[in-house]
């Protein structure tokens, strides 16, 4: 999005909260005018692809002179501000815009805080994000975000090359999602993450009751170790298991990640893919990152079976994938049973 198409996404979110911009003369300098209970005050706007902590600050320093329009609120837009950067603007008072969908607009006499309508595009594939070993390197940092990032654990842990592990650090830093420390802004990762976390769910006819045909060892169904490659419980009925405030029907379908694409297809040949309109009896994935078919959770299972869960990671990746409700189902999750909060 460029300066100008900026300017209109922030008219139109002021418009969504009272706020009607008001015509600006081609005499006048402002980039917009607002009218606040009779009082015009003019709005300068600065545009950045992205507003990173290194740059919040900066920006901060120089914040107290806005430039020779002596605009009365200065309003930062970024395609993308990290959250701990928007933690420095708001503490700063310094008014800000989220292109992808929160205003904080701070003056004498106003303070707005909201969530807006989104106006970046929510389909563009962040540039740190592509490729497998790119995923896989920003999952893996999900995973262990109280440690250090060391290129050569990370690589061994995902199996992957450290040559190619530290191109995807490389593409995170340039995206401000990892600082010139090493340091990991692990809240704005899982959002990235979470826009690039497409399984592709196929719904199958039959349960999948582990005592019968599914005991063909193929299938690496991992039943005896938690800590073993094997499948997976996630979605919705996992959330439930850890705390999520989710509502479940009773004959709700359950989500199993399945760690190969060769199991994948003899499960769903077995237990016949559901092609009607019809509620499913599960949903079968191979996940995007190998990783969400390890190190298992094992708590009580769904409808007297045992399954192991994926981690908390995998699962909180899932609800985020849900415009409806995602979001507003991550706010309120504290996990129970282990697992980190990264969201």
């Amino acid at each position: 999005m460029n300066a100008e198409e900026a300017v209109e996404a922030l008219a139109e979110a002021l418009s969504a909260v009272q706020l009607k911009p008001l015509p600006v003369a081609p005499t006048q300098s402002a980039d917009l005018l607002i009218d606040v209970d009779g009082r015009v005050l003019t709005i300068e706007v600065k545009h950045y692809s992205l507003i990173d902590v290194p740059r919040a600050m900066q920006l901060l320093q120089g914040a107290a002179s806005p430039g020779p329009l002596d605009a009365e609120i200065l309003v930062l837009i970024g395609d993308r501000i990290v959250e701990g950067a928007r933690a420095l603007l708001r503490e700063a008072g310094q008014s800000w815009f989220d292109l992808r969908g929160h205003l904080f607009l701070r003056t004498p006499g106003v303070r707005i805080d909201v969530a807006t309508e989104r106006f970046s595009d929510p389909v563009a594939k962040p540039a740190a994000l592509t490729g497998r070993v790119a995923l896989a390197t920003a999952v893996d940092l999900l995973l262990n975000p109280s440690s250090s990032l060391a290129i050569r654990e990370t690589a061994r842990r995902i199996g992957a090359a450290p040559s190619t592990v530290s191109q995807a650090v490389k593409a995170l830093r340039d995206e401000g999602l990892v600082d010139d420390r090493n340091r990991v802004d692990t809240h704005e990762l899982f959002w990235e993450t979470s826009r690039r976390w497409r399984p592709q769910w196929v719904p199958v006819e039959r349960y999948p009751h582990p005592d019968d045909a599914l005991r063909n060892p193929a299938l690496r169904l991992g039943f005896d170790d938690p800590h073993d490659v094997g499948w997976a419980l996630s979605g919705d009925v996992a959330a439930a298991h850890l705390g999520a405030p989710v509502a479940l029907r009773t004959d709700a379908p359950i989500d199993l990640y399945v760690p190969t694409s060769r199991a994948h297809r003899l499960a769903v040949s077995l237990l016949e893919e559901n092609r009607t309109l019809a509620a499913p009896a599960a949903r079968l994935a191979v996940p995007p990152v190998a990783a969400a078919c390890e190190e298992r959770v094992d708590v009580a299972g769904w409808r007297n079976e045992h399954w192991f869960l994926a981690r908390t990671i995998f699962i909180a990746l899932d609800l985020a994938g849900d415009p409806g409700r995602g979001a507003e189902i991550l706010s309120d999750w504290q996990p129970t049973g282990g697992g980190h909060r990264v969201w």
